[in-house]
């Protein structure tokens, strides 16, 4: 009988512990490499990467000669075949150096590993703390973490709490758009006579949307993934692919049917009529993705990416329904933090005319009732649930419990923004060096946010809109 009530208590103990480690968000299985374990938005990994030397002085990017722009391109497109974006336009490139990484209890050995970002790096580029791209197979050919070749760590220098990217991605994914998942990772490295083990600081440790992503989102990874930046998105460029390669910056080879479909959807948002686009709009668009996600970039007020100098986010083209399909990127300066316009401006961001400036193919939508009536369906959807002030509350104050030490031991002034964020006062945000501004924290905009879409949907309001450019 003794040993039967010993059992009976040891396994309830075990029970109650079990539940206890499920619940204390704090905790997790360090061994449970897949990747919903991995992409816990609570875990805080630890990754320590080891350079030699001349690794780590090769890693530091080298200005290009002789860029030169292409046809259709704009400010932000860099050279031909080679990265986009603002350091890129610039000829700055970032290569891949060797490096060894520890992740948790494993070890990888030859990891690539390179700079990366655009205005994060410009903003970090005098310190050490830089964002991060690992790519595990760029060196050992079927290396891999958990079935994921890529895995990006983002420095939150323009979010110093934090939490923007994994508040933000989880209301998309909740509002049923593929979105990244995110953890948190304490980044240490080694370089010999540099660097022992130094502590870089908190990362936001983010998913790569490349071919696992597209598999778990998509069931097939064989379409075509693509990452557009022009400001004209879906503009005729003519016939020829080259003039379209590096403004849609395919993420892999591309079949001529994939290329010929998209230069066929080009076509037709620049030439067909307004009742055509309206009909049709659906036979290349799939709607309730496009409504979805435009619902949730317009209400954050995202002036960098569509809505904005037209980058920072992915296109999917799904093979079997040939229909376009988003994917958000690039969060941290969401709930209304980048700088473009005033802060009252994009608290009260139009949800009519959300974009900045002209933009041919967001206007013709907007006036196609198929998608604007699912938009604003949408846009009331979320403004009633996802983003109501009682459920963000408690998603900022769960992460900010998780991450407070982390961030302590690094740095100062990003704990004074946590705990500002959480007392709802301004915090800081980085928009180049020396060039900090301040904005709204979270809940402030949340409220504030709340309350002028309800407006604009029920005719109260009218919204504001934003010219191109920074500032007023």
């Amino acid at each position: 009988m003794n040993r039967i009530i010993c059992a009976s208590l040891v396994a309830l103990l075990s029970l109650v512990a079990a539940v206890a480690t499920a619940a204390d968000p704090k905790k997790s299985d360090p061994g449970d490499l897949s990747p919903a374990g991995i992409f816990r938005s609570t875990n805080i990994w630890t990754i320590h990467l080891s350079f030699t030397s001349e690794q780590w002085e090769a890693m530091e990017p080298k200005p290009a000669r002789g860029q030169q722009r292409r046809f259709g391109g704009n400010w932000l497109q860099g050279p031909e075949g080679g990265r986009n974006g603002l350091m890129a336009a610039q000829g700055i490139n970032f290569d891949y150096v060797r490096a060894d990484l520890e992740f948790g209890t494993s070890q990888f050995k030859d990891v690539g590993v390179r700079y990366k970002g655009n205005g994060t790096f410009w903003s970090s580029r005098d310190g050490l703390k830089r964002s991060l791209k690992v790519d595990f197979n760029q060196f050992v050919k079927g290396q891999k973490l958990a079935g994921m070749s890529q895995l990006n760590l983002h420095n939150s220098v323009r979010d110093r709490a934090g939490l923007n990217e994994a508040l933000a991605y989880r209301v998309f994914r909740d509002g049923g758009v593929p979105a990244p998942r995110t953890a948190y990772a304490r980044v240490y490295v080694t370089v010999p006579g540099k660097h022992e083990k130094r502590y870089f600081g908190l990362y936001n440790l983010v998913e790569d949307v490349g071919g696992s992503f597209a598999e778990d989102h998509f069931k097939t990874s064989k379409g075509a993934l693509l990452k557009p930046v022009t400001p004209n998105l879906f503009a005729d460029l003519g016939d020829d692919w080259k003039n379209y390669n590096q403004t849609y910056d395919p993420k892999g080879r591309l079949s001529d049917e994939q290329k010929q479909r998209i230069i066929e959807f080009c076509k037709f948002t620049t030439t067909a009529d307004e009742a055509e686009f309206a009909k049709k709009l659906g036979d290349f668009v799939d709607l309730d993705n496009f409504a979805r996600y435009l619902a949730i970039t317009t209400w954050l007020a995202d002036l960098d990416g569509i809505l904005g100098p037209g980058q920072n986010y992915y296109v999917y083209l799904h093979p079997k329904s040939q229909k376009f399909m988003f994917i958000p990127w690039d969060q941290d300066q969401s709930f209304g933090q980048f700088p473009r316009g005033s802060q009252e401006q994009r608290e009260n961001l139009s949800i009519q005319k959300p974009w900045s400036g002209e933009n041919g193919f967001l206007a013709k939508a907007f006036r196609a009732e198929p998608f604007k009536d699912l938009y604003l369906a949408k846009m009331r959807e979320f403004n009633e649930s996802l983003f109501q002030p009682a459920r963000i509350t408690p998603q900022v104050a769960e992460l900010a419990d998780v991450i407070r030490d982390a961030i302590r031991e690094e740095s100062t002034d990003r704990l004074t923004d946590l705990e500002n964020t959480l007392a709802g006062k301004t915090v800081t945000t980085s928009v180049g060096p020396g060039f900090n501004s301040t904005v709204k924290s979270i809940m402030p905009f949340v409220e504030a946010r709340t309350k002028s879409v309800k407006d604009q949907l029920e005719g109260k309001s009218a919204g504001q809109t934003i010219g191109p450019g920074f500032g007023r």
